[in-house]
């Protein structure tokens, strides 16, 4: 399980989501995001199988129950 912020200095969270894909296509990926355009979340999920993509501020137990859902996908 990787959960990884859209934001982030030097890469975009759906270019690493992506790259994270190419090399280990199994593992579940949760994207955080206050800011990401529907193009890189649509492109997070369409390159690198995005199991689910929170919008800031998400709640405790949405973010859990994403989580649970990704680890046992």
């Amino acid at each position: 399980m990787i959960v990884s912020d859209w934001l982030m200095p030097g890469m975009k969270g759906d270019e690493f989501l992506i790259s994270v894909h190419e090399k280990y296509p199994e593992i579940s990926k949760v994207m955080l995001t206050g800011q990401a355009d529907d193009d890189a979340v649509e492109r997070a999920q369409d390159k690198a199988q995005l199991h689910h993509c929170l919008q800031k501020p998400w709640n405790a137990k949405e973010l859990i129950e994403t989580i649970q859902t990704g680890l046992t996908k």
